[in-house]
This record gives structure tokens, C-alpha cells and sequence, in this order.
């Protein structure tokens, strides 16, 4: 997977941000300046068309104004020409404040208001005979007048509407080419919006498609380390239920042991008990005889419960041995698990650690990973130590078994001696009290030995009571690791794409 990576993943993230960033930036700064440049043009677009609206009204109003000007002179009604003189001077008021507007809305063209001027001109001249007009009519000089409007009045008004008519043709050249200029900006603007919006779309599609690469490349990841952490625990706490069924199982066999060993040391206790009353009554062993014959008889059957119980002992601490063993192995099985969950648990972290603020949350993972590693590393180390002290006290139970062995085997030989001593006791009471001690002798040996064993059998017992508890923390660690395997499967679910 690093393989894959020619830079970081949050170089790549901040590369992916930036582009896309720009491309927005180029896309808001190109939509201003062409709705600016768009806005400017609209509004000479619609300065045009207000001054040609004013050139219309003007020739609309100059159009009223000669035809009133043209009945003015041919009515001969005193009445009717003051009439119409005083309508002709308010529509030259009208046209005087249309020039006022006109100058100021045609700054923006300068050739147009060079025309202008020269219509302006053509009003000048055309109210001035307008005036000589009023001046003749009232002189009564109709005739000059009529003269003057069709010499010099039709002609001036004819060419005054043919220049308003082509400053009118100018604007609206002026118009067809700022509304060919606002198409052309119309459509620069959406060239350097598309193309960087469609950079942008470009981009994030590959970075979905990246980031989905990845987070799949993670969740595999993951999930293998999951199956083996999931396997691991597993045979943990197989390996522990087994080792805390053995390891009960032993504590019972101690258990039972000890009780045997003190039924045999009663019987010890019982044969000492007898010795001493046959030795005490030595002089009445001839009566006595058939009955010491008996004592001596059971004697013997204990000595050989003994040895069998001895033997049974010395079976279950061969077993228990054997076990003791299998657990060391056991432990260092879990250590080993436990270096390799530490180990995977700082190559998760390494991998969260590349995966920045996204793999924060399995970071944290990977570190209880590995303090559980660390959990059972310390309970595994325990348990070994309990089996080292489990072992120690097995060797000691051995030797005192072999003493019990010993002096069962001595104890079995006097006592056989004791019934061949018993059946010449007829003959001899001085061999019968002999006898008698070596049989008190032996008795005190064997109890000394039970006394040797039964320490021993205690702390066989106390060490396998260690032994199931390390096994149950060995069983808690293991259960742990199963929680946050499945911990982790519910995470990585939540990164599938």
C-alpha cells in the first residue's frame, strides 16, 4: 500500500482542497467581472435607448411645433395666430429641456455629440426665423413670412429630422454592437466558468474515488489484522478453559491426596498406640498373643493401603508435573500472542498516524490493543511464576513421597517380621517385646514421614489454587481480545465503501 503513495495523504488532501479552492476562486472572480462588464454594458445599452427615446420625443415635438408654426402662418385670424404662437413657444421650452438632458446623456459618445451639436445648431437657426416669422406677421408683412417658412423654414426642418434620424441610425449601431459585445463577454465568462467548474468537478470525483481506494485499501488492512487477532483469542482461551479444567481437576486429586494422607497417618498414629500397648504388656503376651497376631495382621493391610495411597501420590504429582509443563508451554504460547498483538498494535498505530485526523478513533484502538498486549504479557509472566513455585513444590512432594515409599516399604517389612515375631511369642516373650519396639520405631518414622508429606501436600494444593486463578485471568485477557476484535469489526463496518 505505501507503494501507492508518491506523497502523503495530506499533501494529497491539501493539493485536492487547493485546486478545487482556486477553480472556485476563478469561477467567482470571472462571473463578477462579467456581470460587471455586463452591467456597464446594459447600461449604455439602455442610455442609447434613452437618448434615442429623447431624439423621438424631440422630432415629435419639433414636428408639432413646424406644423403649428406652419398654421400660425397661413391663418389670417388674429385670434388664432396669438393662439398658436403661444403653443409654439411652449413646445420650444419643452425641446430646450430635451438639449439640457441630451448634452448630458451623450458625454458617454463623443462623436454622436459632435452631431449634436450640430443639430443643436439647426434649432438654433430654425427658432431665430421662427422669431423673424412672429416679427413679420405682426407687422403685417404675411406674404415675407410665408416666404421665409417656405424658403428657408421647410428646408431647415427637413434637414434638422434627416440628422436626429441619423444620430438616431448611430445609436442604434452603437446598441447592435454593445449587445454583441455583451454576447461575447456572456460567453467568455461562462468559458472560464465552465472550464474551471468542470476542473473542479474533475477534481472531486477523483479524490471520491481516491479517498474510497484508500479507505477500502485500510478496511482490507484492518480486517485481516482483525481475523488473526480474532483466531488468537481464540486458541487463548481454548488453551486457558483447557489449562483451568486441568488445573481444577489437580486441585481436586491434591485435595483427595491430603485427606488419604491423613486417614494414613491415624492408622500411623493407631499402630504406634498398639506397639506400645503390646510392649507395656509384654508379660502377658502369651495371652494375649492370638490377639496381638490380629493388631499386627491389620497392621499390614494398612501398610499396604498406605502403599497404594503412597503410589496414587505419587501418580498424581507425575501428572501434575506433566501439567505443570504443559501450562509453561501454555505461557509462552500467550506471550508470544502477546508480542505479536504488540507488534500489530504499533503497525496499526504507524498506519492511523498516516491516516491523520481520520485515524485518530483506530489509534486509540491500536493503543488498548496494545496495552491488553502488554495486560497478558504480565499475566502470562505470573502464571509462569506460579509454575515455577508449583514446580518446586512437586520436586519436594517427590522426595517426600519417595521417603513415604520408604518407610511404607520398611513399615511392611516389620510389620511381616512382626507376625513371624508373633507367631514364636509362645515361645519367646523377650523377642515379642523387640519386636514390639522395632514395630513402636517404625510406627514413629512413619508418622514422621506423614508429617513431611502433609506441608508438602498443602502447597501443592496452594500452588494449583494459583494456577486456576492465573488461568482465569488468562481466560479475562482472551475474552478482551474477542470484545475488541468484534469492537473493530464494528468499526471498520462503519468505513465500508
Amino acid at each position: 500500500m505505501k507503494s501507492g503513495f508518491i506523497i502523503s495523504t495530506r499533501a494529497q488532501l491539501y493539493l485536492g482542497a487547493g485546486t478545487i479552492l482556486a477553480c472556485v476562486i476563478i469561477v467567482i472572480m470571472a462571473g463578477i467581472a462579467g456581470t460587471q462588464r455586463i452591467d456597464k454594458i446594459n447600461s449604455k445599452i439602455e442610455q442609447s435607448h434613452q437618448i434615442s427615446n429623447l431624439l423621438t420625443e424631440m422630432k415629435l415635438n419639433q414636428t408639432i411645433n413646424h406644423s403649428l408654426a406652419l398654421q400660425m402662418v397661413m391663418t389670417s385670424d388674429p385670434v388664432l395666430r396669438l393662439e398658436l404662437e403661444t403653443k409654439i413657444r411652449s413646445q420650444a421650452d419643452k425641446i430646450t429641456t430635451f438639449h439640457g438632458n441630451m448634452e448630458q446623456l451623450l458625454l458617454i459618445y463623443p462623436e454622436t455629440l459632435t452631431k449634436y451639436k450640430e443639430v443643436e445648431a439647426l434649432f438654433t437657426d430654425y427658432r431665430q426665423n421662427r422669431e423673424r416669422q412672429f416679427m413679420l406677421l405682426k407687422e403685417g408683412k404675411h406674404d415675407d413670412a410665408e416666404f421665409l417658412t417656405t424658403t428657408t423654414q421647410i428646408p431647415l426642418f427637413e434637414t434638422l429630422l434627416s440628422n436626429i434620424e441619423e444620430i438616431q441610425g448611430d445609436l442604434i449601431g452603437i446598441t447592435q454592437q454593445l449587445t454583441i459585445e455583451a454576447t461575447n463577454v456572456s460567453i467568455r465568462a461562462r468559458t472560464l466558468i465552465w472550464i474551471p467548474g468542470g476542473i473542479s468537478i474533475l477534481v472531486v470525483g477523483l479524490m471520491v474515488a481516491w479517498a474510497r481506494w484508500v479507505i477500502r485499501s485500510l478496511n482490507k488492512e484492518i480486517n485481516e489484522g482483525i481475523s488473526i487477532l480474532e483466531v488468537t483469542a481464540n486458541e487463548i482461551l481454548t488453551t486457558a478453559t483447557e489449562v483451568s479444567t486441568g488445573a481444577t481437576e489437580t486441585a481436586t486429586s491434591v485435595a483427595e491426596t491430603t485427606t488419604t494422607i491423613e486417614e494414613v497417618r491415624q492408622t500411623s498414629q493407631l499402630a504406634n498406640k498398639k506397639a506400645i500397648k503390646v510392649l507395656e504388656n509384654s508379660q502377658k503376651a502369651s495371652d494375649v498373643a492370638e490377639n496381638g497376631k490380629a493388631a499386627v495382621m491389620k497392621t499390614i493391610e494398612g501398610m499396604e493401603r498406605i502403599k497404594a495411597q503412597m503410589d496414587l501420590i505419587a501418580a498424581s504429582i507425575i501428572q501434575l508435573a506433566d501439567q505443570s509443563r504443559v501450562i509453561g508451554d501454555i505461557t509462552t504460547t500467550v506471550t508470544d500472542l502477546a508480542d505479536q498483538s504488540n507488534l500489530l498494535a504499533v503497525n496499526a498505530a504507524i498506519e492511523a498516524a498516516k491516516a491523520g485526523e481520520q485515524g485518530r478513533g483506530f489509534a486509540v484502538v491500536a493503543q488498548e490493543i496494545r496495552s491488553l498486549a502488554e495486560q497478558s504479557k504480565k499475566s502470562t509472566s505470573q502464571v509462569k511464576d506460579i509454575l515455577n513455585e508449583v514446580q518446586k513444590s512437586v520436586s519436594h512432594a517427590v522426595m517426600a513421597t519417595e521417603q513415604g515409599s520408604k518407610a511404607v516399604e520398611s513399615g511392611s517389612a516389620l510389620a511381616n517380621e512382626s507376625g513371624e515375631v508373633i507367631e514364636l511369642l509362645a515361645e519367646t516373650v523377650e523377642e515379642a517385646a523387640q519386636s514390639a519396639l522395632q514395630i513402636s520405631s517404625s510406627t514413629n518414622e512413619q508418622m514422621a514421614g506423614m508429617d513431611q508429606i502433609v506441608p508438602a501436600m498443602e502447597n501443592i494444593k496452594q500452588a494449583s489454587e494459583q494456577n486456576v486463578i492465573g488461568t482465569r485471568q488468562t481466560q479475562t485477557v482472551a475474552t478482551n481480545l474477542a470484545k475488541l476484535s468484534e469492537t473493530f469489526k464494528v468499526t471498520t463496518r462503519k468505513f465500508n465503501v
